[in-house]
């Protein structure tokens, strides 16, 4: 148990914007603690669900480990690092200072080169041409500043099309 708390201490001390769920898949599928196709679905569904993705995906897992009490762990464990982290920023640091204005900077390029790397390596994964332009289609939407809602609902419908014409079998 101690070790399966670790890890989600060190995914909310390590991993930051969209790369929190690469970090749960690292830790828990790579290690074989998860299975990838349990992990894929919980993916699926902590994106559906209301609230942010990562805290969603973080109590599925921990769920499938152990229960609400590690669920509620794992949870404050992911949070911990970046509460701390705001917290003495906020107590700290002035963004009107230029050495702070940069410093932000430099993790926005970052957050967003992290975000590139995962929309690759489940690119890589998605199984088809199509698939991977669904993929690209919504980042790119995103990216364009279509609200999230309107750019995930255009590429579900083209989807849904795409698919009933020409019947693949899932993953």
């Amino acid at each position: 148990m101690a070790s399966i708390l670790r890890r989600f201490f060190w995914v909310g001390l390590t991993a930051f914007g969209a790369a929190r769920w690469t970090g749960l898949e690292a830790a828990f599928v790579r290690t074989g603690l998860l299975r990838a196709e349990d992990f894929t679905r919980d993916l699926a569904i902590a994106n559906t669900l209301p609230g942010p993705a990562f805290v969603n995906l973080t109590a599925l897992c921990a769920m499938r480990l152990g229960g609400l009490r590690l669920t509620v762990a794992a949870i404050t464990l992911i949070f911990l690092p970046g509460v701390i982290a705001t917290v003495a920023a906020l107590a700290w640091l002035s963004t009107s200072e230029p050495w702070v204005a940069h410093f932000f900077r430099g993790i926005l390029v970052g957050a967003v080169g992290v975000l590139a790397a995962a929309f690759w390596k489940s690119a890589i994964r998605l199984r088809g041409s199509f698939a991977a332009s669904l993929a690209a289609a919504t980042l790119l939407l995103v990216a364009a500043g279509a609200p999230m809602i309107a750019a995930v609902l255009v590429v579900a419908a083209v989807g849904v099309v795409g698919y009933r014409r020409s019947p693949q079998t899932l993953p």
